[in-house]
């Protein structure tokens, strides 16, 4: 291929034109960065006096105080101006309309006054408190930042979207929530701790590099406190006191299960999958059933199935063909058919560990459960890929146990995830023309006060992508399913039963941080290239200085995260595998820079031409969603 068409085709790939875009504007930006500091400063001068309040600009800088002692303080422009890049690369290059990109730049201008509004109230209020020194506004202002920033990124996506109608909730299971919030207080308070030593510990100061790419990573530094869950709810709950809670049943209650799997196109591995549950439907004493939901397959899925079916020998099973649909659609249909008190979603490219069955059902026991999930790993390790993916299935152990303590788990992950069957039917079911349709279920089951619990005995090994175009496919998937099942559950912000709905905001703060995350290496480049006071390489001190402080706040955010890591491979005894470490940060980045732009690209380029989700929008998003570079 030719080097200009190369470059030609290069410009079709949205990250590719966004990152370009992004890198012109910040050259352009950071030239001019004196000018838009200048005016900020003037403006919030103007604002503090307004409010009789004593401050006061003076050759390019901002005081504030009694004029025999005043407070010289800076405002954090550079993380300021990551943002607004954000805004103008996407209302440039995206594939949209022109009210589409208008609501883009409406909501950049929101986010431009609402950090005035930040700033000043965060000189009030850490004036009023007695800071003289100019440190806490400037670290205050850089986390105000991040998290502004983000939220108006989720806000103006959640708004120019095409979006499932959102659901309403009415309390089925009246609890009460004070151990929940007490631990969330706890976990909240552990979490600003460590973000307060982290910006210490990376000497962040001042508006430089390292404090963009610590309000960028806000939402990491945050997760923090899922790591001091984990241990809060180990020494909670130790295996003794699980035991006791939860004694094995006698053999006269025993609740029924069913497998529900849908099918599509499945021919490959579902003979396995259902030869795997009947092997653990053996070490179950109660019934055990296997429905499978052919989605309308064009190849050999139906047959497979049948001469699966009647090999069983532990367990039932039945077949039932209906035209392709969707995987909401064929769940409901399962639903509509199981007999089980309990129902195993399981993905049919996935095979059931034999003794998978047990320590699910003992949750249900409490008939305030309506959902669990169970460990997930890889069902072969070949490519760095799967490799990667064993890694992050032991990272989520912490997400999952950290957001169990505070009844806040937000997704039970399809490949294998249990509901109580009384508990779907009260909520009705799977959503239909639904992309993500079981993090969506999860969330209401959650709203209406059952609880979604993990348990990590019950293992399943399920099929993990093995190429990068594989893995591309996946997470451009998920990053879609992201914004459906949220959209379909945004009216939770307005709930008041239990942490969920902070932890949901929490989620949208980081999923927008990483949007923005995007913006910071195309930034750097560009303002090395400028050579400004931070970055300028006529001062080659301050010049090698800027890698040294950013590898120093990779290792404060990262450094934990791979401690964790590494515990987790010993426990799983996948030690083998902690060579791969340094995989995880180059996945870290193909998401941040490729594939969740391109995700969000995709849907924004959707919903400019489509306004409303029904059959005929959702297949067309998903053959969006599958199409090549």
């Amino acid at each position: 291929m030719q080097p200009l068409n190369i470059v030609k085709r290069s410009l079709y790939y949205f990250p590719v034109r966004f990152m370009l875009c992004a890198l012109f504007l910040s050259y352009v930006l950071i030239k001019y960065d004196t000018i838009l500091q200048i005016t900020e400063k003037k403006i919030l001068a103007g604002m503090l006096q307004f409010f009789h309040f004593p401050a006061y600009y003076l050759t390019g800088h901002l005081y504030v105080g009694h004029f025999n002692a005043p407070t010289q303080l800076e405002v954090p422009i550079d993380t300021q101006l990551l943002f607004f890049i954000f805004f103008l690369s996407l209302a440039l290059v995206v594939r949209g309309s022109l009210s589409t990109r208008a609501r883009i730049l409406f909501h950049g201008g929101l986010c431009a006054l609402t950090y005035l509004v930040a700033e000043f109230l965060i000189i009030i209020l850490f004036t009023k408190l007695g800071f003289s020194s100019p440190v806490p506004y400037i670290q205050a202002g850089i986390i105000s930042c991040g998290i502004v920033g983000a939220l108006f990124i989720e806000s103006l996506l959640f708004n120019v979207i095409t979006l499932p109608k959102p659901t309403k909730s009415q309390t089925i299971i009246q609890r009460s929530y004070i151990d929940e919030y007490i631990f969330l207080a706890i976990l909240l308070f552990s979490a600003g701790a460590i973000t307060y030593a982290s910006l210490n510990l990376a000497q962040v100061t001042s508006d430089s590099p390292a404090a963009s790419y610590v309000a960028l990573n806000i939402s990491n530094i945050l997760a923090f406190k899922y790591y001091i869950a984990y241990f809060i709810y180990e020494a909670k709950m130790p295996q003794w006191i699980q035991r006791i809670r939860h004694p094995a049943l006698k053999s006269d209650s025993h609740m029924s299960a069913s497998f529900l799997l849908p099918a599509y196109n499945e021919e490959k591995g579902i003979a396995k999958c259902i030869g795997s549950i009947d092997i653990a439907a053996a070490n179950y004493p109660g019934e055990t059933e296997v429905i499978v939901v052919n989605d309308g397959s064009t190849d050999n899925t139906a047959k497979v199935t049948e001469e699966a079916l009647q090999k069983l020998k532990h367990s039932t099973g039945k077949l039932y063909t209906i035209p392709n649909s969707g995987k909401g659609y064929a769940l409901q249909h399962g639903l509509e058919r199981v007999t089980g008190d309990i129902i195993f979603r399981v993905d049919t490219d996935s095979v059931v560990d034999k003794f998978a069955i047990q320590p699910v059902m003992n949750h249900f026991r409490d008939p305030d459960v309506g959902s669990v999930s169970g460990m997930i790993f890889p069902i072969d390790e070949h490519s760095l890929w799967q490799k990667a993916m064993v890694m992050l299935g032991c990272l989520f152990v912490f997400y999952r146990r950290g957001q169990e303590l505070i009844d806040s788990i937000l997704v039970q992950p399809g490949a294998f995830s249990i509901f109580r069957k009384d508990a779907l039917i009260k909520v009705g079911g799977w959503a239909k023309h639904q992309f993500g349709e079981d993090g969506e279920l999860t969330i209401r089951l959650g709203r209406v006060g059952y609880k979604n619990e993990f348990e990590q005995r019950a293992v399943v090994l399920s099929a993990a992508p093995k190429t990068l175009r594989e893995l591309r496919e996946q997470r451009i998937r998920w990053g879609i399913a992201y914004y459906h099942s949220r959209g379909r559950n945004t009216t939770i912000l307005r709930e008041y039963s239990g942490p969920r709905r902070v932890i949901f905001l929490l989620n949208l703060l980081s999923h927008g941080g990483g949007f923005a995350l995007s913006m910071f290496w195309p930034f750097l480049v560009a303002a090395i290239l400028v050579g400004t006071t931070h970055y300028s390489i006529s001062n080659l001190g301050t010049l090698l200085g800027v890698p040294l402080q950013l590898a120093l706040v990779e290792i404060l955010i990262f450094g934990l995260q791979y401690i964790l890591y590494i515990y987790f491979l010993k426990k799983f005894k996948k030690f083998y595998l902690v060579k791969y470490l340094p995989l995880m940060r180059v996945y870290d980045l193909i998401l941040s820079l490729f594939v969740k732009p391109e995700a969000m690209e995709i849907l924004i380029a959707w919903s400019s031409k489509y306004k409303e989700l029904n059959d005929k929008t959702y297949k067309i998003l998903g053959r969006m969603a599958k199409k090549p570079i």
